[in-house]
C-alpha cells in the first residue's frame, strides 16, 4: 500500500505545489490547479495540519507534522496516510478549485473503502467505481491529452483501477499489504540475538512463529500471556474484550441536571427499578476515566483527561451504534449501576450533530462536517455500543483574513486500517499509569 501512501500523494501534491518539472510548451502558468505553491497559502495550510495534532488520538500513532516545514525532511508513509487520506479532504476544500477537489475526494473515498479488512460487495463495487472515475477525471483535468504532460500519468495512477479486481481475486489488501509484511519482518528481526547465520536464524524464527500462530488459532486458551488478557490492577473486565480502567471516584459525585436527564431517559427506557428515587434525591454516580475496547484502543473521558497532569492528545471522541445507525460523540465519563446481581456499565456522551449533507455528498462522503452541541445533545448508552476511538478536528479554514477557527464545527477522521488492529491488538502510547489515585470503588446504585 505504499503505492497509495506515498506515490499518489507525491504526485498530486507535486502538481498542486508546482514542483513537478515542465516540458515543451507547458509551464506552471497554465496550471489552474496550482494553489499550494510556495507562499502564504502553503505556509498557512501547513499550520492547519499542525494545529490538528492535539485532536488526533494517540492510538492513531504519529500525527502528521507541518508539511510546509517537514515534507522534505523524512515525512513518513504513515504521516502521508493520515494527512492525505484523513485531514486533506477537509483542509484542502477551501483551497483547491472545486473540480480538482471533488476528483481528489473520489480517490480518498475509494481508498478508504478498499482498505477495510472486510468489504461488503456493494462497497467493493462503489470503491472500484470511484477509483475508475478518479483515474478518468485525472487525465481530463490534469493531463488533458497534452503530450508535454504525459509524465503526469504515472503507473501508480493506472494501478488504482486494478485494486478492486485484485481484492476479488485474493482478498482485501489490508490483510497482506506492505504494512503487514513490514510488521512481520520487523518483529522477526527483533527476535534475532546474534549475527551468525542471520538468514538461517530468521528463517527458523519464521517457522516457529507460523507454528505458534497455528496452535494459538486452534487453541486460543493456550496463550494466557497475550497482552489483551492482561488487565491493570483494580480494572474491571466487562467481557467481550471491554475493560473499565481507572482513575475513578472514591465516592458518589453529583451530576449536572442535563446529565441526570440523559441517565434517567435510559433508565426509564430499560425499565430498571428505582429510577424516581435516584432522579429525585441522589443524582450522583462514581465516575470512571477510561475504557479499553476489544481491539486495544483506550477511550478516555473528558473527566479523565481533565484530571491528567500530562498534556494528552484528545482521546474522548468515540464512534458508537444506536440501533442500525452510527453516531459520534464525546464521552463525559463512565459509571456503573447495580440492581441486585445485575450490573450495567454505562457512559454519558455528548453527541455530535448530523453531518452537513450537501458537503458530504459533494466530497464523496469524505468530509463529515458536524457541530458539537454540548449539554443539548447528552445521552447515556451501554459502553459495549462503542465501536472505536475517532478524531473530531476543529474545521480550520483558510480565508483571505487568515485561518478561521470555528467554535463548534468539526470534521471526522477515522484511523486508517482500523480493522487490522483486531488481528494484532493495539497499544496506546499515551497510556499513562492512570490507575493512580483513589482506592478500588464499589458500584454506584
Amino acid at each position: 500500500m505504499h503505492l497509495v501512501a506515498l506515490n499518489d500523494p507525491d504526485l498530486l501534491l507535486g502538481l498542486w505545489r508546482g514542483v513537478l518539472q515542465t516540458y515543451g510548451s507547458d509551464n506552471h502558468g497554465r496550471w489552474e490547479w496550482l494553489k499550494l505553491c510556495k507562499g502564504p497559502v502553503w505556509t498557512a495550510h501547513g499550520k492547519t495540519v499542525a494545529m490538528a495534532t492535539p485532536f488526533i488520538p494517540s492510538s492513531f500513532d504519529r500525527a502528521p507534522r507541518n508539511p510546509a516545514e517537514k515534507i522534505n525532511s523524512g515525512y513518513k508513509a504513515w504521516e502521508y496516510l493520515l494527512y492525505f487520506f484523513g485531514l486533506g479532504p477537509a483542509l484542502l476544500q477551501p483551497i483547491l478549485p472545486t473540480p480538482y477537489w471533488k476528483n481528489y475526494c473520489k480517490l480518498v473515498r475509494g481508498i478508504q473503502i478498499l482498505q477495510q479488512r472486510t468489504i461488503p460487495r456493494d462497497q467493493l463495487q462503489r470503491g472500484t467505481e470511484l477509483l475508475y472515475e478518479f483515474e478518468r477525471e485525472f487525465e481530463e483535468l490534469y493531463y488533458q491529452r497534452n503530450p508535454d504532460r504525459i509524465h503526469f500519468v504515472r503507473q501508480s495512477i493506472h494501478l488504482l483501477t486494478h485494486i478492486g479486481h485484485e481484492i476479488t481475486r485474493v482478498g482485501p489488501l489490508a490483510c497482506y499489504s506492505q504494512w503487514t509484511m513490514e510488521t512481520a519482518i520487523g518483529n522477526l528481526g527483533e527476535e534475532i540475538r546474534q549475527d551468525r547465520d542471520p538468514y538461517a536464524n530468521i528463517s527458523q524464527r519464521g517457522i516457529l512463529r507460523a507454528q505458534l500462530n497455528a496452535i494459538k488459532s486452534m487453541l486460543p486458551e493456550l496463550s494466557p500471556n497475550d497482552k489483551k488478557s492482561k488487565h491493570p490492577a483494580h480494572s474491571i473486565d466487562l467481557g467481550h474484550g471491554f475493560v473499565l480502567l481507572r482513575a475513578c471516584d472514591t465516592a458518589l459525585r453529583d451530576v449536572s441536571e442535563p446529565e441526570a436527564r440523559a441517565i434517567s431517559i435510559l433508565w426509564t427506557a430499560q425499565q430498571w427499578p428505582n429510577q424516581d428515587v435516584w432522579y429525585n434525591s441522589v443524582k450522583a454516580v462514581k465516575r470512571w476515566a477510561r475504557l479499553r475496547l476489544p481491539h486495544g484502543q483506550i477511550a478516555r473521558s473528558s473527566w479523565g483527561e481533565g484530571r491528567s497532569r500530562r498534556k494528552l492528545r484528545r482521546t474522548t471522541i468515540v464512534k458508537f451504534q444506536l440501533g442500525e445507525e452510527i453516531h459520534f460523540g464525546e464521552v463525559r465519563y463512565y459509571f456503573r449501576l447495580r440492581f441486585a446481581e445485575f450490573v450495567h456499565t454505562l457512559c454519558v456522551i455528548s453527541v455530535f450533530s448530523q453531518p452537513e449533507s450537501s458537503l458530504l455528498a459533494e466530497s464523496s462522503h469524505t468530509v463529515y462536517s458536524c457541530h458539537y452541541e454540548g449539554d443539548e445533545s447528552l445521552i447515556a448508552i451501554d459502553v459495549k455500543q462503542i465501536k472505536a476511538v475517532v478524531a473530531m478536528i476543529p474545521y480550520f479554514k483558510l480565508t483571505d483574513e487568515g485561518i478561521h477557527t470555528p467554535e463548534t464545527e468539526h470534521f471526522l477522521v477515522e484511523k486508517p486500517y482500523m480493522e487490522v488492529t483486531y488481528l494484532r491488538g493495539e497499544e496506546d502510547p499515551d497510556s499513562e499509569t492512570e490507575e493512580q489515585g483513589g482506592e478500588e470503588d464499589e458500584d454506584s446504585s
